[in-house]
């Protein structure tokens, strides 16, 4: 079952648009997509840890994590 999230565009530029929406539907999307599951914030808990700790690389996009 998908999760829809609902939005308004509150502004729109050439390269960005800003939209708005509610805390209980962004809550209900980020629950649906899994970003409350403990195997999630664990991985954000380890990735501070390296960050802080100066184990980082620096990337250009993405893509390079792809590879």
């Amino acid at each position: 079952m998908s999760q829809a999230l609902e939005a308004r565009v509150s502004k729109k530029t050439k390269n960005s648009i800003q939209i708005e929406i509610t805390r209980q539907n962004f809550e209900e999307f980020c629950d649906a997509i899994g970003l409350y599951k403990k195997e999630f914030i664990e991985a954000l808990d380890a990735s501070e840890r390296d960050h802080r700790s100066g184990r980082v690389t620096k990337r250009k996009s993405l893509y390079e994590l792809m590879k």
